[in-house]
């Protein structure tokens, strides 16, 4: 779905809303780890539920997590069927378009993977291979407009699908984010390396546009958990990594409105 054909729906004042139901719909991706995904007991864990988790707990409310996929994530918040996005979700101009995006809070990398065996290091180096991309996801967009001609991308509904399928060799390589290698090493796949660099991004919430009081309150609550530790915490523990540091603008993206 593009997302110019998108409606945007007219402002609810979420915050006032969310008080008043007691609990906080948030949406998460459910497959994409260390993002959102199920543990062994079935629960829905990761770095972005732990920030959701905050956040309700800083509202004083209950937490509903909601599963999204990438192409479902904009249309559950612009249709209310969440309150916010925390769903891997990088802040590009076109998606400012019909969602207003929180100031960043996570950033990651995109990256062509493969075996350590296979001479990869250009975009030609593609040419007749299988690529697994999720659909819906910057990095899919990305070799969609960089892969050879007679290259083949064979496209998932969310990234948990498209990682099996380069492990069960249904792909030659895979299109992902810098999470990856750490996900296939606790998987007991130390065979594959990054091979291309497609990119990065920085992760943004995302909240219904127009809804200023619900937008002060997430970026106060932004600033105080990095002030706190609490973000820096949440990344060491997920993406064994410190935070990167947040740009204090990006073309064509605010997170504040006047």
């Amino acid at each position: 779905m593009l997302l110019a054909l998108l409606p945007v729906a007219a402002s609810a004042q979420t915050l006032e809303a969310v008080k008043s139901a007691g609990k906080l719909r948030v949406g998460v991706q459910a497959a994409n780890m260390p993002w959102g995904f199920a543990d062994e007991s079935g629960a829905l864990v990761g770095y972005d539920i732990d920030v959701a988790r905050l956040l309700a707990n800083e509202i004083g409310i209950d937490l509903e997590l909601v599963p999204v996929t990438g192409q479902s994530r904009i249309a559950q918040l612009i249709t209310g069927k969440v309150d916010i996005l925390f769903a891997v979700l990088g802040m590009f101009p076109d998606r400012a378009e019909v969602l207003q995006f929180t100031k960043p809070y996570a950033g990651l990398s995109y990256w062509v993977i493969g075996p350590k065996d296979k001479a990869i290091k250009d975009f030609p180096d593609l040419s007749g291979l299988k690529i697994s991309a999720s659909k819906a996801s910057a990095e899919e967009k990305i070799i969609t407009e960089k892969a050879p001609a007679d290259a083949s991308i064979v496209r998932y509904d969310d990234p948990q699908s498209s990682i099996l399928a380069l492990m069960s060799g249904q792909a030659d390589v895979i299109v992902g984010n810098s999470t990856y290698i750490g996900n296939f090493t606790r998987m007991g796949r130390a065979d594959f390396e990054n091979k291309i660099k497609l990119g990065s991004q920085f992760q943004g919430g995302g909240i219904r546009k127009n809804d200023k009081e619900f937008l002060d309150f997430v970026n106060g609550f932004l600033d105080k958990a990095m002030a706190n530790g609490e973000l820096e915490k949440i990344s060491q523990k997920w993406l064994l990594e410190p935070l990167p540091e947040f740009p204090e603008s990006i073309d064509g993206i605010s997170w504040k409105i006047d």
